[in-house]
């Protein structure tokens, strides 16, 4: 009996999937879960009553091949503290990555690594963040997560202990058009599963609520493509703006002088695509939640990002966008214009 290559490809690929470890994930996947936490905080620069806080957490990863992946994670839970008002919300946002050592077919030990930010008294709370974490499959494309971290704040001399676990499920991988793509020469399409960074400058047109002037910003941007033409991306800006009115109140009742100067910050997380033209050329646009910093107060937000990148080479792209940012407290709109590079790098798909 003759057998068809399609056929014999088709049981080559049947065997290898049942062969491959399943707590390994294909490039490009994506795993979406949620998490119960419970965090020892410590000293009392925290300004905490509750030391143990509980929190809920939602958690969004990358897998770049089946033994890396980055990650961005954000607990939320309400705390007694000793300022006004005396119950409020305490927030961590995490982003890290983290390399799977095998354990059996079904379970997996996570080591991470990466950058933490939390809410305390003391604000711009950033640090290094920890972790050990044992993955085990349930069934099929959920699995059961448990973590120790550890993150540390210099800002405000804090560390904090955290014990979670939670379920997870896997999307994807998505694949995409990357054979179409490249057939037509496009250098902008890329492997599901490369990594994009890149740095760039901003110019600010900030809403006259701020009491702020325009300025100048500098920002770093991370993303992971799903498809060869969509992408997960984090992003993050600073600068220091100078008061636009002197002596008059910002949106906060906060009276400024014009001789001070403040920090703005941005961290964004969006869902681009990008739409190829030619062989060097892509347009894009993107959307997604945001957290942005004025004067004292962090406010959340909803980011989009429209563009254009000329591939330079296959691997190095210079990209310009427009982005707007709307606060959602004040009803207000941000603008930026910026330009940037980026450089991409490709894992595969061992």
């Amino acid at each position: 009996m003759r057998v068809s290559s399609a056929s014999a490809a088709a049981v080559a690929g049947l065997l290898l999937a049942s062969a491959a470890p399943a707590t390994g994930q294909a490039a490009g996947s994506v795993e979406i879960g949620v998490y119960g936490q419970v965090t020892r905080v410590q000293p009392e620069q925290a300004r905490f009553e509750t030391t143990t806080p509980l929190s809920l957490g939602l958690r969004g990863r990358v897998n770049l091949n089946r033994l890396v992946g980055v990650e961005m994670e954000a607990p939320t839970g309400m705390v007694d503290g000793a300022g006004d008002p005396p119950r409020r919300r305490y927030n961590q946002l995490v982003a890290r990555g983290t390399y799977t050592v095998r354990l059996s077919d079904f379970s997996g030990l996570l080591l991470g690594a990466g950058v933490a930010r939390s809410d305390y008294e003391v604000t711009y709370n950033f640090g290094a963040s920890g972790l050990v974490g044992v993955r085990t499959v349930i069934s099929g494309r959920y699995a059961l997560r448990s973590d120790l971290t550890f993150n540390y704040l210099p800002t405000s001399g804090a560390r904090e202990f955290g014990v979670r676990t939670g379920v997870q499920r896997v999307i994807g991988p998505f694949d995409g058009p990357t054979t179409r793509d490249r057939a037509r020469g496009n250098r902008t399409v890329q492997e599901p599963g490369s990594i994009e960074a890149g740095v760039f400058a901003q110019q600010w047109r900030l809403h006259p609520v701020w009491n702020l002037e325009n300025g100048r910003a500098a920002g770093v941007r991370v993303g992971t493509f799903l498809t060869s033409r969509s992408a997960l991306e984090v992003e993050a800006t600073y600068g220091r703006q100078g008061v636009r009115n002197d002596g008059q109140r910002s949106s906060t009742g906060f009276l400024m002088r014009g001789a001070d100067s403040y920090r703005v910050t941005t961290f964004a997380m969006r869902y681009a695509h990008n739409l190829p033209i030619g062989s060097r050329y892509a347009v894009l646009a993107g959307i997604g939640p945001s957290r942005s910093s004025y004067e004292y107060i962090d406010a959340w937000g909803l980011s989009g990002v429209a563009g254009a990148r000329l591939a330079l080479t296959r691997d190095l792209h210079l990209r310009g966008d427009v982005v707007t940012n709307f606060v959602r407290s004040e009803q207000v709109f941000d603008v930026g214009v910026r330009i940037g590079v980026s450089t991409v790098l490709r894992l595969g798909r061992s």
